[in-house]
């Protein structure tokens, strides 16, 4: 099983729900591509829920790490939300669930570019 993406916005703010696992390959380079389009953009504030991904391994976390970085230097920004599982391990072991702001209300996702809200 590869990777599905599908986009909603809640106001200014990008979902991308993702379906599937995001390994090396075809799933980490579509994310990646999908996440390049709106840094290209400019500013965006992009929110990537996690609720149906399976597994990453090292090239999701590096697709993750380089968008949240672009974004954050263009004024925008990237969090993540509902990391379960196999998911949310790996990004406990590797401290990205205390770097990159993760949530598990999407609400407070949104909410936390307007207000600079702390992890929830």
């Amino acid at each position: 099983m590869g990777l599905q993406i599908s986009t909603r916005n809640t106001g200014n703010v990008i979902i991308l729900d993702l379906v599937g696992r995001i390994i090396i390959g075809t799933s980490n380079d579509s994310l990646s591509a999908e996440l390049r389009k709106f840094a290209e953009a400019g500013p965006s504030e992009v929110i990537v829920n996690l609720v149906a991904v399976s597994q990453m391994d090292s090239s999701g976390i590096s697709t993750l790490v380089r968008s949240f970085v672009t974004l954050e230097r263009q004024g925008g920004g990237l969090k993540l939300l509902n990391p379960t599982g196999h998911v949310r391990e790996v990004l406990e072991l590797t401290r990205l669930i205390q770097s990159i702001p993760t949530f598990t209300d999407e609400g407070k996702a949104v909410a936390a570019f307007r207000g600079g809200v702390a992890h929830a």
